[in-house]
């Protein structure tokens, strides 16, 4: 009995190597400094906390690791599971998802944010984007960090700030267009379901400032 109890863990300790080793193999990573603390206060990610996520290649493989996006590098960074230490992917990335976020920018708390689409103003088809509103059409938003630089009164030193910035997209018929989201300009890119749609606002009293809300609008619309 004592041997086969032994025989028993011997197994399972294999096999968590195993899957260890299976997990690790899912992706590499190369050393990434961030430069959050070259004078410049604030952070230069997406969220103070890193949370667990689910990360889509272009390969076509997907891998789960512990994520945040540096929105001044325009760059997804991973926590190794051998250390901790910080990471950026070796394989290009083509989207990743994160679960329970909290922004103050966003009222999401599941975010899918995903790249590949055409360029437009300063951003390249490598740019992530918050897919809010999924589907045919999409709405889409764009993180973007700047430093603000600002002088004390009667002081000459310089203090520097990121500070974010945001601004919606939506994504048709291979088209990026820059919008405010309010009804008009919803009901537009929607007009060949116009009345269902008014039906849908007037009945559901969308808030068009709410992520969640749009999000919702978004998934009905598409299921037309």
């Amino acid at each position: 009995m004592k041997k086969y109890m032994l025989y028993c863990v011997f197994v399972l300790l294999l096999l968590c190597v195993k899957a260890k080793a299976q997990y690790l193999s899912d992706y590499t990573g190369r050393p990434y400094y961030l430069k959050t603390n070259d004078g410049i206060q604030g952070s230069a990610l997406l969220t103070d906390n890193w949370l667990n996520g689910t990360v889509y290649f272009v390969n076509g493989k997907t891998a789960n690791a512990i994520l945040n996006y540096n929105i001044y590098g325009d760059e997804l960074l991973f926590k190794s599971p051998r250390d901790s230490s910080v990471q950026a992917f070796v394989d290009p990335v083509k989207g990743f998802s994160v679960k329970g976020i909290a922004l103050e920018e966003s009222d999401q708390t599941d975010m899918n944010f995903s790249s590949g689409f055409p360029a437009v103003d300063d951003q390249t088809p490598k740019t992530f984007y918050q897919v809010v509103g999924d589907g045919k059409v999409k709405l889409l938003r764009y993180y973007k960090k700047k430093v603000l630089e600002s002088t004390g009164f009667a002081s000459q030193v310089t203090t520097k700030t990121f500070m974010t910035a945001n601004s919606y997209y939506l994504f048709a018929n291979n088209q990026m267009t820059k919008i405010r989201p309010s009804q008009k300009t919803i009901l537009a890119a929607m007009s060949d379901k116009g009345d269902k749609m008014q039906e849908y606002i007037k009945t559901n009293k969308v808030n068009f400032k709410s992520d969640a809300a749009l999000a919702k609008l978004f998934s009905y619309y598409n299921s037309l």
